[in-house]
């Protein structure tokens, strides 16, 4: 299987073209996956105490595997308090460079904290 791999970062006050946000596969750099595994893309909000709040984007192979699930790695985030609640979305497809869709609202700039995404290189 094969992925689009990008991650950003952007302060909710930035407002440039974000490729990785967008799904331009035009700079997309893709990878193939281990198996087994499925591609995933990621937005959420988190907090930065004393600064603006970060929008974050991540696309990339996610394993298929127990505490892997889109649901699991946001639960693990909200623990440590760094993802604001209901502010994510999370999609995952099984299908070869399927995860380029932009699924996630048009806006801001949206950045990426990639912690929990492992990306195949």
């Amino acid at each position: 299987m094969r992925c689009y791999v990008c991650t950003s970062e952007a302060s909710s006050n930035q407002y440039e073209y974000d490729a990785c946000l967008y799904g331009d596969e035009r700079y997309l750099r893709s990878v193939t996956c281990n198996e087994p595994s499925v591609c995933a893309a990621y937005h959420y909000q988190t907090l930065i105490p004393g600064s603006l709040n970060q929008l974050s984007t991540s696309r990339g192979c996610q394993a298929l595997r127990y505490g892997a699930t889109c649901e699991d790695i946001f639960n693990d985030l909200r623990k440590t308090g760094s993802v604001l609640p209901g502010q994510h979305i999370c999609a995952t497809c099984s299908e070869d460079l399927c995860n380029r869709a932009a699924i996630f609202p048009t806006g801001p700039v949206l950045g990426v904290m990639s912690i929990f995404l492992w990306v195949v290189r």
